[in-house]
């Protein structure tokens, strides 16, 4: 008998959605420079799983935006504070999301065949009652070589809402626009926020070896 490798067949689907995982996929085409997203709403039910229900990733021909544990020395910083989400603080603490509990995803526009898609998620189940977090859902939408968030949530008095994306490279800040190497992240709303840029590195060396954070504060 002989047996000979088989090409590959390149599959006609830009986008998958993993759903028993909860894990959305994206690519703007199949080869090596394309822009390529992964979106994670699903279920949060292992205790070794990290809090990174609503957060994503970008990357093209290298990391765009992507946790903080990339850079990490033990890769299992688990927190919501190195996933690319919005971070909910009360009294200078982070409000955990909750395992035993479960995003909801809907997908409202997908066309596989152009790699563009939007979805809905309603992160609100991650958040215990009486923690402060009253609702979050976050929709995006990624078309025409760019990716489109939108956050709308409702927090009690106290409470503090951080947009962060954890990125490769130095941030510069330049009004409403933030350049991280070849990312560039426009502040389309709210017009007053409060842009701040973190080095990781500041905070541990040994455990955080690189990486940078924009951080994106709602006004309260």
């Amino acid at each position: 008998a002989e047996s000979r490798d088989l090409p590959a067949k390149k599959p006609t689907a830009l986008t998958y959605y993993a759903q028993g995982v909860g894990t959305l996929f994206a690519r703007t085409d199949w080869t090596k420079s394309a822009l390529w997203l992964a979106f994670v709403a699903g279920k949060y039910t292992e205790s070794h799983a990290h809090q990174e229900q609503g957060g994503f990733t970008l990357f093209e021909k290298d990391w765009l935006a992507v946790t903080e544990n990339i850079w990490t020395r033990s890769g299992i910083e688990q927190g919501t504070e190195t996933n690319n989400v919005v971070r909910f603080s009360r009294n200078g603490k982070v409000i955990r999301q909750h395992t035993d509990a479960a995003a909801k995803l809907d997908i409202t526009r997908n066309d596989p065949a152009k790699g563009t898609v939007a979805v809905s998620a309603d992160l609100t189940p991650l958040y215990a009652r009486g923690e402060g977090v009253q609702a979050w859902k976050r929709t995006i939408d990624f078309a025409n070589h760019r990716l489109l968030v939108h956050d709308e949530f409702s927090v009690a008095d106290g409470v503090a809402a951080v947009f962060q994306v954890n990125v490769p490279q130095k941030p510069v800040v330049e009004g409403s626009t933030v350049r991280a190497g070849r990312l560039i992240v426009h502040v389309a709303s709210p017009a007053n926020a409060t842009i701040r840029v973190l080095d990781w590195t500041t905070l541990d060396k040994d455990e955080f070896r690189g990486g940078w954070r924009i951080d994106i504060e709602h006004p309260p």
